[in-house]
This record gives C-alpha cells, structure tokens and sequence, in this order.
C-alpha cells in the first residue's frame, strides 16, 4: 500500500469528491431527500473535504493508527518563521486588492464598498475556513511531499497544481466555483482554472518548503485566496488577477529557487515512521 500512497490517495479523493456526488445526483429523482451540490450541503463539504479524508485513509491503511496519529502532528504542527506568515497575511490580499483597482481603471466597475460590508465579510470569511482549506490537509500535507521526493520541488509544484484543477473541473462545469462566476466561455473558464490554479500551487510550494513544511500555514494561504474581499462585491474577479498570479510565480521561480531546491523540500509525510524505513533501506 505505501508503494501506492499518492496513486491510492488521488484516486480515493476524485471518488469521494466527484464520484459520490454523481451518484446521488444521477439517483436524486428516486430519492426521498433533496440532493445539492450548492452552498454549505453536506455534499457540498464531502466534495471540499475529500482530500482530507482521502488522506487520513490512505495514511491510515498503510501505517495504521501510529501512523495516523503521526500525521495528524505533522500537518497541524505550526513551522517556519513567523516573516512567512506576514508575507501570506499581508501578499495573497495586496495581490487582489491591486488586481481589482487594475480591472477598474480597465473599464470594471468602479471599487466601492457596500454600507454595513464588514459584518457580511467576516461572516463569509469564518464559513469559507471550513470549506476549501480543508484540502490542504491532503494536497500539501501528503500529495505535495511524496511529489517532491520523486520529482522535485518545480515538478511537483506543476504536477500537483495540474491534479488541483482537474478536480476543480466539476466545480467549474456546475459554475458553483468562485473562478466560474465571471461568466464567458467554457474554454475561457476552464483556461483561466488551470492556469491560475498551477500558477497558485508553484506559490504555494515555495511557502510549504520555505516554512519548512508549514502545513497550517498553506491553509491560511488557502483561505486568504477564497475569500471575497468587499472591493470584489463591486469589481468582481478580474482577469487581471490571473495574469498577476501567473507573475508572482514567475517571480518566486525566478527569486526564490532555492525553494523548489533539494536542500530545502520537505519530502516527509509521517516522520518518524519515514525516516526509520529510509534507515532500513526501504
């Protein structure tokens, strides 16, 4: 089974995202319930937190509660030095708000805020905590270090940052994703997911390899880019975000390679368990 971790873990979160979903959806006509994919469902949050899940079964039948256990300490332990977490803090909302007054000066709406915006935004914001974060316990608590032991850091980046969108790829066709609400083109839609999802998972890797494996820190990270920030209420999303997410990673490859270098990954998944089988050969 740990031969087959990362395979095991993509295949168990696609299913119990995607597959689960379909089911109930294809069968909700002859069902006794309502099934929904929108808002805060119970579906809603299987499909967001299947990574997670995904994770601790696959962690779980190939190292048992240990293991388990192990990982649990990991991916909840808070690392690297608290500048990271300024950067995340103050960067992923400076990126949007400058995107937005960009697309304005562009003929958007003009940036204003709503009265009483900041009661509606905190709300939102603690909802938006226990939805896609979440998946970060999978993606970057075990997908992004296995893809880094075998591949590197910038592969890995590339390659998880691929697997993300892909399975952002129902979210988009249903139009329940943020990226979908700007309307246009299926095409256009689905490029612009891709593209700013694996220009997001490039940033995000150098902050996981740069706070030494900070898997809170990616959640927060995570959260940041979810949210709906009051300028966005009137300038929607831009384009223009895009295009800057795609230069900030650029510019982390360009400035911050030692991030995506081998001194720097971070390739443990349960620690001491993983360190006692390199010890032993295995």
């Amino acid at each position: 089974m740990r031969r087959h971790l990362l395979a095991t873990f993509f295949l168990l979160t696609f299913a119990v995202s995607w597959g689960v979903p379909g089911v109930l959806l294809l069968l909700a006509p002859t069902l006794p319930f309502e099934v929904t994919l929108a808002g805060y469902s119970p579906l809603a949050f299987l499909a967001v937190w299947a990574p997670a899940i995904a994770a601790f079964v696959v962690i779980g039948i190939g190292y048992g509660w240990d293991g388990v256990r192990n990982y649990t300490r990991r991916v909840t332990r808070v690392r690297g030095r608290w500048t990271w977490y300024l950067a995340v803090l103050v960067g992923v909302p400076v990126v949007y708000f400058v995107a937005a007054v960009l697309s304005s000066m562009t003929g958007r709406p003009e940036l204003r805020l709503s009265d009483g915006w900041l009661l509606g935004f905190l709300t939102v914001s603690g909802l938006r905590l226990t939805q896609g974060p979440v998946e970060e316990l999978g993606w970057r608590g075990l997908a992004l270090p296995l893809l880094q032991r075998r591949y590197g850091g910038l592969v890995a980046a590339l390659l998880l940052g691929f697997v993300w969108a892909l399975w952002h790829v129902p979210a988009t066709l249903i139009a329940t994703a943020d990226f979908a609400r700007g309307g246009g083109s299926l095409p256009v839609a689905l490029c612009r997911l891709f593209v700013g999802i694996v220009a997001t998972s490039v940033v995000v890797t150098a902050v996981y390899n740069g706070s030494r494996g900070s898997v809170p820190l990616t959640i927060l990270f995570h959260w940041l880019t979810n949210l709906d920030y009051p300028w966005e209420a009137s300038a929607g999303v831009p384009l223009v975000q895009d295009v800057l997410t795609v230069i900030v990673a650029v510019a982390v490859v360009a400035f911050g390679y030692r991030y995506f270098g081998e001194s720097t990954l971070v390739t443990d998944v349960v620690p001491s368990i993983d360190r006692q089988h390199a010890r032993d050969g295995q």
